[in-house]
């Protein structure tokens, strides 16, 4: 009898990565080898939306297999509730795999806590917390001070406005938004991002000889852009494109001043910090092919967001979530089972990756799980997945805003009343709402009844539970 090997499981989660930023995505300006490389090995999915605009929310959405409204986490600082939601490591776990998560995971908020105390390790076996680096004292500071305690003060940046607001001291003064770039002055072996490829690829070759489902958590390139200057001297600022924005009014009040040029600049140092994450991740992938783990290995790449790098005035991230935030880099690899050089175009969604990863590893799909499996997908035996992507934010007593995103649209509708409606095949920059415009009144309609549906399902996962009456 043929014996089943499940495989390895790697998910390599970027923060804050926008989508046009690989070059196999179509950025001919990005630095971008080793991801390049894997997406020609695997499969690239085009069009994959997360299920929320920021950080917690869009994690524990893809990590559960579940939308935001059914988790009940719709913004940041809501911790994972563990009496009710499941994370896909503890799934995969009854079936042999030692789990491990190694960098940022973000389950419980950044600012209220100290970094120095252990949190829940959420099932995971082996356990190397660091969320944000830099302004707290945790396992990546406390790395870069067992190796070599001089480069420690170039980690350090400013505290985030709330641990401030509290008192709480800050080791630096250096900045922490989007607009305010600068060089990182210390070994580019330090970095965040060096950290958690190091304990990925030590993990790695610890547990060679075991399965394994892992998570390399990294922080870059969300902010601050603190890129290393070796990775700064690869692009040229007069190739840097501006950004787009819809109009002077639009524009948020704390960047009225920063200049076309400022923009180019600050563009540069995200797209260095994205190839400094991407030769990151090459030394991850080197790893597990001298192991010779390659081939048994599904490699996961993708991002919890986007980040506006000033499109449309705005910095970070946030509602209507266009594609700047919503539409992420997604690369999927299985030598064994997903063909070289695959691309999806079909509209897929963030909470598709954790029951895809339990259908290749021949575990079923519980029923709360609320994705769908790309496995047929993604090895060509169907053409169809889904009409449209969800995306949500919410407090925890008040809904605050949704859209859904279809391969022509993308409909918006917030607490207030307002409504955006973007046609994405005649203006892909998403600039012009033409939610007014009599042509659309038919598409609307539709958009307004698939939005419901999609809502519907999400927040009412389980209507098909029976009982004796």
């Amino acid at each position: 009898m043929k014996e089943f090997r499940r495989p390895n499981v790697l998910i390599i989660y970027t923060d804050q990565q926008r989508y046009d930023t690989l070059r196999c995505n179509g950025n001919s300006r990005i630095v971008s080898p080793y991801l390049d490389s894997l997406a020609s090995n695997g499969a690239r999915l085009s069009n994959k939306f997360v299920q929320s605009p920021v950080c917690m929310p869009s994690r524990m959405s893809m990590l559960t297999g579940r939308y935001c409204s059914s988790l009940g986490i719709g913004s940041n600082g809501i911790p994972f509730d563990e009496s009710t939601m499941i994370p896909i490591n503890n799934l995969l776990k009854p079936y042999g795999y030692n789990t491990a998560q190694i960098g940022k995971l973000h389950f419980d908020p950044h600012s209220n806590r100290n970094h120095k105390n252990p949190t829940s390790t959420y099932g995971f076996d082996t356990f190397i917390l660091s969320d944000e680096p830099g302004c707290y004292d945790d396992a990546y500071t406390k790395w870069v001070e067992s190796i070599n305690p001089d480069e420690l003060k170039h980690t350090r940046i400013s505290l985030p406005p709330a641990a401030e607001y509290r008192g709480e001291k800050s080791y630096s003064n250096q900045p922490r938004e989007t607009h305010e770039p600068y060089e990182y002055k210390g070994s580019k072996d330090f970095t965040h991002s060096s950290f958690v490829a190091s304990e990925t690829c030590k993990y790695i070759r610890q547990n060679k000889d075991r399965l394994f489902f892992a998570i390399a958590g990294f922080y870059a390139p969300h902010t601050p852009v603190n890129p290393p200057k070796e990775f700064i001297d690869l692009y040229n600022i007069n190739d840097i494109p501006s950004p787009i924005v819809d109009s002077e009014d639009k524009v948020m009040h704390n960047l009225k001043n920063v200049s076309n040029d400022d923009w180019k600049k600050v563009k540069l140092y995200y797209y260095a910090l994205v190839s400094h994450v991407d030769g990151c991740i090459g030394q991850i992938i080197k790893t597990l092919k001298e192991e010779g783990l390659f081939e048994d290995t599904i490699i996961v790449f993708t991002s919890d967001h986007g980040e506006y790098l000033g499109d449309h005035g705005r910095i970070q991230k946030g509602m209507p979530a266009e594609d700047c935030i919503s539409k992420v880099p997604t690369i999927i690899t299985y030598p064994k089972k997903i063909k070289p050089n695959t691309v999806i175009n079909l509209i897929t969604e963030s909470v598709d990756i954790a029951p895809t990863i339990l259908d290749f590893c021949g575990v079923q799909i519980p029923q709360f799980v609320q994705g769908k499996s790309m496995k047929n997908l993604l090895q060509g035996k169907t053409d169809e997945h889904k009409e449209a992507a969800l995306t949500e934010y919410f407090d925890t007593d008040k809904f605050k805003a949704a859209c859904i995103r279809t391969k022509k649209f993308r409909y918006y509708f917030d607490d207030s009343g307002n409504e955006v409606l973007f046609d994405i095949e005649d203006d892909k920059n998403e600039t012009t709402n033409v939610i007014s415009d009599v042509k659309y009144v038919d598409d609307l309609s539709s958009l307004r009844k698939l939005m419901m549906d999609k809502m519907l399902a999400a927040g009412y996962s389980r209507m098909d539970k029976f009982v004796e009456y």
